[in-house]
C-alpha cells in the first residue's frame, strides 16, 4: 500500500486543453490542475442546486413575500448580547429573554455563545435598524461557510487518501452530489426554515466545527505555524459558539498534541506539542471564562437557575429525577432510537408527502426527559450521509490503511465526541441532528473517496451506474429534507398555515377533504398534519403534533393547534391615545372585555405602561398574562393593539404592530367588546381615550374551510 500511495502522489503527465480566454489556443495543464478545476466546478454546481430551495425556505416559506431579514421569535438574543458587550457586560435587559433567561446574581444571561454576537457587532455599531433582524442573514452566511469548509475538507481528505491521482468527471460529479447532500439533503436545510436563535446556534456550529477539524487535519498532515494558528482561531470561534462541539475540537487538539509528544508523527514533530497544547488550552479557558462570567461556574449550565424552571413543574421534576442535571446516560435508549430509527419518518399521500413522525419521539427505558418533539431520523432522511459515513468509519479504522487515512482517526473521534452531547441531553428535537453533521461530513467523504478508489480501472459503465445510484440518493435526500423543512411548525403564522393548506389541497395525491376532521370542540392533541374544522367552520386548525401535556397553560390553550382560518368576529383592533403627559397616567384603563375577562392598560413605572389580561379564568402563570413595558411618551398619538379571542382555542392573542405581545388562556365565549371612551361633556378628554379601530383590510373569511368540509 505504501508503494501505491507513493505512485498516486506522483504528478500525472500534463494534458492539453483549449483555453477559451486565448482565442481557443491550446494550453498545457497538469492533471493536478485539471482535477482541482473539475472539483471546484462540481462543488459549485452542487451548492447551486440547493441555493433556490434554501433561499425560499429562509426568505419566504409560504409567506408569499420575499424577506431577506425574515425572523421568528426568539430572534434577537444575539443582538441584545452584542449590545451588552458594547458596554462591557454579558447580562441582558431583564425580561427580554422570557423563560430562556438564566438568573445569576440578580442579572439575566443567555446560555447561547458569544460568537454570533461578535460577528454582529460591526453592523450594530453603526445602525440600530438591524436589531432583531440579523438571524436570517447570519444563517445564510453560515450555510455558505458550510459549503466552503465541507468542500475544503473533502478535497483535503482526497489528497490524504489518493495523493495526486487524476480526478475523473464522474468522480468529480460524485463530490458535487455529496456537497449538495450536505447542504440540502440533510438537517442543514431544515435550519434555514425557522430563522430563530435556536437554529442559528446549530447553523454556525456545523461549519465552525468542520473548519476547525479541517485545520487540525492539516496540522497532522504537515504542521506549520500558519496551520497551527488557523486551528487555534477556528477552535476559539467554535468554543465561543456552541460548547459541545467546541469541546470536541479542544479534545482533538489535545489528542494531536499527545500524538506529537509520543513521536507518532515523527521525532521532528515533537516540537509542535506545546503549540498544540496552547491551541487546546486557550479556547478552553476562554469558554470557561465566559461561562463563569455568566453563571458563576466554569463548566456546565445551572439548569435550576433558568426562568423556565421556576414556572414549569415538569422542568423541576425532570431535574429532580436526574440529580439536577440535564445530561444522563439513561437518555441513550430514547435519543439513539429517535435519531437512528431506520424508519424514522412519515410517508403520506398528502403534500408534502414526507414529514417527521406525527407524534413526539417516545421516552424509553423509564427515563424522564425534559421535552421531545416529532423528530425524523438520520438513516431515514440522510441515507447517503449515513451509509457513506459507516463506510468511511470502517475505512479509517481498518488495519490495511488507504494512503494517509489513519490521520483522520483523531478527527473522527473528536467529531463523534461532538455529537455525544445531544445523545446524553434530555431533549429530543429535529435541529439537534446538526451536531452529528461534522461526523457525517468527514466520515461520508472518506467513504465516498474510498468507493471511487476501488472503482479505478473499472469500466465506464460500472462507474456510470455507481454515479446513477449516488444521484438517486442525492435527489431523495434533497426532496425529503425540503419536504420536512416545508412542513408545518409551531412558529408559523396564520398566513403560512393557510397558504400551506391551499398548496396541500392542490398538490396532494390523496383527497384532502377526506382527511379533515370536524367537531364542536378541538381535541387537546392530534397527530401532526391533522386538519380540524370546528363548529361549522368558525375556525380551521392544523396540528403540529407537539404534546403539551407537561405545559398545562399551553395545553388548555390547545397550543398543539395552529389556526389556518378563524372567524373574522374573533379579531378586534383597539386604539388608545394618551391625552396628557405621562405623569397623569396613574390608574388602569380597560381597553376591551371578553365576558368576565378584560384587557387592561396599566401604568408600569414612570413614563411606561403595560397591557395585561385580567380575570382570564385560570391561575396558571405560564404563558404570562402580561405584555412587555413600553414608553407612553407619545402624547396625542394613537397606539394600537390587535386582540384575537378564539373560543375554539380558549386563547387570547394580543399583537403589537404584528409582534405577539400576549398569548394567554381565556375562558368562555365572550362577547368581545371594545370599551370605547364616551365623548366627555365640556370637551375635556380623559387621560387615555380608547376607540375601536375599523379595519381597512378585507377581513379574513373561512372559505378555505368551507371548500374542504362542505356541509359537514
Amino acid at each position: 500500500m505504501a508503494d501505491t500511495a507513493t505512485l498516486e502522489r506522483e504528478p500525472a503527465d500534463p494534458e492539453v486543453e483549449p483555453d477559451s480566454a486565448d482565442g481557443g489556443a491550446p494550453v498545457r495543464r497538469s492533471a493536478a490542475e485539471i482535477s482541482r478545476r473539475r472539483f471546484t466546478i462540481a462543488v459549485l454546481v452542487g451548492t447551486a442546486i440547493v441555493v433556490l430551495p434554501m433561499l425560499w425556505l429562509l426568505w419566504d416559506l409560504w409567506n408569499g413575500t420575499v424577506n431577506p431579514l425574515r425572523g421568528v421569535p426568539y430572534d434577537n438574543f444575539y443582538d441584545l448580547q452584542a449590545r451588552a458587550m458594547f458596554h462591557g457586560r454579558l447580562n441582558l435587559p431583564t425580561g427580554n429573554m422570557g423563560i430562556e433567561a438564566f438568573v445569576h446574581d440578580g442579572r439575566q444571561y443567555t446560555y447561547f455563545g458569544i460568537f454570533p454576537s461578535l460577528i454582529r457587532m460591526p453592523f450594530l455599531l453603526v445602525t440600530h435598524s438591524l436589531d432583531g433582524k440579523m438571524t436570517g442573514p447570519s444563517i445564510l452566511v453560515a450555510w455558505g461557510c458550510t459549503s466552503l469548509f465541507s468542500s475544503l475538507m473533502v478535497w483535503r481528505l482526497r489528497i490524504l487518501m489518493r495523493g495526486q491521482a487524476a480526478l475523473g468527471r464522474a468522480e468529480a460529479a460524485a463530490y458535487g452530489g455529496l456537497v449538495a447532500t450536505i447542504l440540502g439533503g440533510s438537517v442543514v436545510l431544515y435550519l434555514s426554515a425557522t430563522p430563530f436563535i435556536y437554529n442559528e446556534d446549530f447553523a454556525w456550529s456545523v461549519p465552525l466545527t468542520v473548519a476547525s477539524l479541517f485545520a487540525l487535519l492539516g496540522v497532522l498532515e504537515r504542521p506549520s505555524w500558519g496551520r497551527v494558528t488557523a486551528s487555534g482561531v477556528l477552535i476559539l470561534c467554535t468554543a465561543l459558539s456552541r460548547t459541545p462541539t467546541g469541546y470536541a475540537c479542544i479534545i482533538a487538539a489535545g489528542l494531536i498534541a499527545g500524538w506529537f509528544a509520543l513521536g507518532r508523527g515523527g521525532p521532528e514533530r515533537r516540537r509542535w506539542t506545546l503549540p498544540l497544547l496552547g491551541v487546546a488550552l486557550v479556547p478552553f479557558l476562554a469558554s470557561c471564562a465566559v461561562t463563569y462570567a455568566k453563571f458563576g461556574i466554569p463548566i456546565g449550565l445551572p439548569m435550576a437557575d433558568q426562568v423556565w424552571a421556576t414556572v414549569n413543574a415538569h422542568r423541576r421534576y425532570f431535574l429532580a429525577a436526574n440529580g439536577g442535571k440535564a445530561f444522563s446516560f439513561s437518555f441513550l435508549p430514547s435519543t439513539l432510537w429517535a435519531y437512528f430509527d431506520p424508519f424514522g419518518l412519515h410517508l403520506t399521500s398528502l403534500f408534502p408527502f414526507i414529514t417527521p413522525p406525527t407524534a413526539p419521539a417516545p421516552t424509553l427505558a423509564g427515563a424522564v426527559l425534559d421535552q421531545t418533539y416529532p423528530t425524523a431520523s438520520i438513516p431515514a432522511t440522510m441515507p447517503l450521509l449515513f451509509l457513506l459515513g459507516c463506510w468511511g468509519a470502517v475505512t479509517a479504522f481498518r488495519r490495511r490503511v488507504v494512503g494517509d487515512v489513519r490521520l483522520t482517526r483523531i478527527i473522527l473521534l473528536a467529531a463523534a465526541a461532538g455529537s455525544a452531547g445531544v445523545l446524553l441531553w434530555g431533549y429530543i428535537s429535529e435541529r439537534y441532528m446538526a451536531d452529528f453533521m461534522p461526523l457525517l461530513i468527514i466520515a461520508g467523504a472518506i467513504g465516498l473517496i474510498d468507493i471511487w478508489r476501488r472503482l479505478d480501472g473499472r469500466s465506464r459503465k460500472v462507474r456510470g451506474r455507481t454515479l446513477g445510484v449516488l444521484v438517486v440518493f442525492v435527489v431523495y435526500g434533497i426532496v425529503a429534507n425540503l419536504a420536512i423543512a416545508a412542513s408545518p411548525a409551531g412558529q408559523w403564522s396564520i398566513t403560512q398555515n393557510a397558504r400551506f393548506v391551499t398548496a396541500q389541497r392542490t398538490l396532494s395525491l390523496g383527497y384532502l377533504p377526506d382527511a379533515v376532521r370536524t367537531g364542536p370542540t378541538l381535541p387537546y392533541w392530534a397527530p401532526a398534519g391533522q386538519l380540524f374544522a370546528v363548529n361549522h367552520c368558525s375556525g380551521l386548525y392544523l396540528s403540529t403534533g407537539n404534546h403539551l401535556k407537561d405545559v398545562p397553560g399551553q395545553q388548555i390553550q390547545h397550543y398543539t393547534w395552529m389556526p389556518v382560518e378563524q372567524s373574522p368576529t374573533f379579531s378586534h383592533t383597539v386604539g388608545f391615545t394618551f391625552n396628557k403627559a405621562p405623569d397623569h397616567f396613574t390608574k388602569p384603563v380597560t381597553l376591551m372585555t371578553y365576558g368576565p375577562a378584560s384587557v387592561v392598560l396599566t401604568p408600569d413605572g414612570p413614563g411606561h405602561a403595560r397591557v395585561v389580561v385580567e380575570n382570564a379564568g385560570t391561575s396558571i402563570n405560564w404563558p404570562p398574562a402580561r405584555g412587555w413595558r413600553f414608553p407612553d411618551n407619545l402624547t396625542h398619538q394613537q397606539y394600537q393593539i390587535t386582540a384575537v379571542t378564539d373560543p375554539n382555542l380558549n386563547s387570547i392573542n394580543i399583537y403589537w404592530y404584528g409582534q405577539k405581545l400576549i398569548g394567554h388562556y381565556i375562558a368562555g365565549n365572550g362577547p368581545a367588546v371594545v370599551q370605547n371612551t364616551p365623548t366627555p361633556a365640556g370637551g375635556v378628554p380623559p387621560v387615555v381615550t380608547v376607540a375601536a379601530v375599523p379595519t381597512t383590510i378585507t377581513p379574513p373569511t373561512t372559505t378555505l374551510c368551507r371548500s374542504l368540509v362542505g356541509n359537514r
